[in-house]
């Protein structure tokens, strides 16, 4: 019974910690990169939030794979 309740407890605070993690990487890194871009390009409309989300996901992406590329061609130049 105690090993229940504490297994519980424990549960409880894994779940509250993805959702935070869930919150601050998808809702703020990434759709609101993609809202940032939309309203750069699209001042008079509102971005809605899959569109941000793939903007901002493809956004991400593209940093990503940019940053690994040069990564690759300052490690194969020196």
């Amino acid at each position: 019974m105690p090993g229940e309740v504490a297994f519980e407890f424990f549960a409880a605070i894994a779940r509250f910690l993805s959702r935070v993690v869930f919150e601050i990487v998808f809702e703020l890194l990434i759709q609101g990169t993609g809202q940032f871009i939309l309203r750069t390009f699209r001042p008079k409309r509102e971005p809605g939030e899959v569109s941000s989300a793939v903007v901002g996901l493809f956004i991400w992406v593209v940093i990503i794979w940019a940053g690994w590329a040069a990564y690759g061609n300052l490690r194969a130049a020196s």
